[in-house]
């Protein structure tokens, strides 16, 4: 008998959310990282966000809550 296994990497910001929005020191680089098992449930609308940030600059969709900005607020509120 023959066994096989297959390691599943799962990734996740602490706060759980993603991560969408320009790299701080560059706005030239759009970071992305739709983390997690429920990632690839947003498939799509990541990559509309993403193909807005690359060739328009922004976005009209609602992604403030994926921000670095928003990282570093729960990260400091984490650690009061």
């Amino acid at each position: 008998m023959r066994v096989r296994s297959t390691t599943c990497r799962y990734t996740m910001l602490p706060s759980e959310d993603f991560l969408i929005d320009f790299l701080p020191s560059d706005n030239r680089i759009v970071v992305a990282s739709p983390c997690s098992g429920h990632g690839f449930k947003f498939t799509s609308v990541v990559g509309e966000i993403l193909a807005d940030l690359a060739l328009d600059g922004g976005t009209d969709l609602p992604i403030g809550a994926f921000s670095f900005a928003a990282m570093d607020r729960f990260l400091a509120a984490r650690a009061a």
